[in-house]
């Protein structure tokens, strides 16, 4: 019975891990399920009896995404210092280096996909966890407004302000290839400057 369980478990890998580089070449709303059994190389009914729907495919993704490598594990220990420098730059590598290459990068270009479409991965992605620390980094700028170390502005505005500026970057680096010109821990340091440059206040 274990070994049973344990070949479907990896059956169902092998249909995600298909699904998820398919999904970030064409985008969910190009990609069937033929396509998906395919490349898999089994039937499409297996995968509808694995699975159910391309939908559940998709939602099974986004629930997964990152799990591996969650970003938490960078930035605790700056956020418990208070190193607010350490903290951005932590956040910067950490998303450019795994949408380097790999799930990471597919991962990414599916979150792309997505939000052009307006469907629900984004949603369903950062619901099950939230895996960008959006909220806790959120509560980190907020906790520097009123201590004075940062100026006074809406922190949910900040943090997806530097996000965006990092997704931003990403698209640039790893999927166009148009800064080879520099690393990644040197991108990732510049960044961290540059916008804290802009969000601390004269006094800090």
């Amino acid at each position: 019975m274990p070994q049973r369980k344990s070949s479907c478990d990896e059956r169902k890998g092998r249909i995600l891990a298909a699904a998820r580089s398919l999904f970030a070449m064409h985008g969910y709303g190009d990609v069937t399920l033929d396509q998906i059994a395919a490349n898999v190389g089994i039937s499409r009914p297996r995968v509808v009896q694995l699975f159910g729907s391309r939908l559940t495919i998709y939602e099974a993704i986004a629930k997964t995404a990152y799990r591996s490598h969650p970003l938490d594990k960078d930035m605790a220990e700056p956020m418990e210092r208070k190193d607010d420098f350490e903290v951005f730059r932590a956040f910067a590598a950490h998303i450019l280096r795994r949408t380097a290459k790999g799930e990471g990068r597919e991962i990414f270009k599916i979150l792309m996909y997505a939000r052009l479409r307006e469907d629900h991965f984004h949603r369903v992605h950062f619901h099950e966890k939230d895996t960008l620390m959006i909220g806790r980094l959120s509560q980190y700028v907020s906790e520097g407004i009123k201590d004075g170390t940062f100026r006074p502005m809406d922190q949910q505005t900040v943090i997806f302000c530097y996000q965006a500026m990092i997704s931003n970057l990403v698209i640039y680096k790893n999927v166009m290839k148009k800064m080879d010109f520099i690393s990644v821990e040197d991108l990732s340091h510049s960044c961290a400057a540059i916008f804290l440059e802009g969000l601390r206040s004269n006094g800090a």
